[in-house]
């Protein structure tokens, strides 16, 4: 499978733009929250608060300028020949594998800052996770979206044909197997036998 920026077995990050998207949200969240903050410190009249408020929104901005650089570092995803696996997390760092053979969905996302920075999101949704409205795994950051989407659908069809069709857990499923005259002969012999029986403890 070849593809222009999305190879087999070839680990892949976000664009870097999606750090940049990062930093307008935080900003925006640190002057509503903090002014908010800032706000009542200095109307209280008391010293003591506004230190404390200040003391809070410092406390924030370095603790989102520590971990934000760190996180970017951890988010790998990669393409492999029967499935798609990704890692993340600062703190607590987090691993996936979803199979191609349990993939339903693939669906792009762009929200308007997004649109702003030119990338996208893709959202892998699988049977296990279509009744709960949500997707598995989120591929964020992706500037080549439909290149990367099309990249996977073609992964999935080369894993069907290979594995052939599966079930909602990624278990091949197994073909039904046809019944004989017989069988549903005794089918029905059993089905009056039952029927019988009722009526005559009624």
């Amino acid at each position: 499978m070849k593809s222009g920026h999305f190879s087999l077995f070839t680990p892949f990050k976000p664009d870097k733009s999606l750090v940049s998207m990062y930093h307008v949200l935080f900003v925006t969240l640190l002057i509503v929250f903090g002014g908010i903050l800032l706000f009542a410190g200095y109307h209280s009249g008391s010293g003591i608060l506004l230190a404390g408020a200040i003391v809070a929104v410092l406390f924030l901005a370095g603790g989102y300028l520590y971990w934000v650089g760190r996180y970017y570092q951890t988010i790998f995803f990669e393409l492999k020949d029967d499935e798609v696996t990704w890692r993340r997390g600062v703190w607590f760092r987090m691993t996936g594998i979803v199979p191609y053979d349990r993939i339903t969905n693939i669906d792009i996302y762009q929200g308007p800052l997004m649109r702003y920075f030119g990338f996208s999101s893709i959202k892998l949704q699988t049977a296990g996770y279509s009744a709960q409205a949500r997707s598995e795994i989120v591929l964020e950051g992706i500037v080549e979206a439909e290149e990367l989407r099309e990249t996977i659908r073609s992964l999935i069809r080369r894993s069907r044909v290979v594995t052939g069709p599966s079930d909602a857990t990624g278990t091949p499923a197994k073909p039904g197997i046809p019944q004989t005259s017989e069988d549903r002969l005794l089918g029905e012999v059993r089905a009056i036998r039952q029927l019988l029986e009722r009526r005559q403890q009624s």
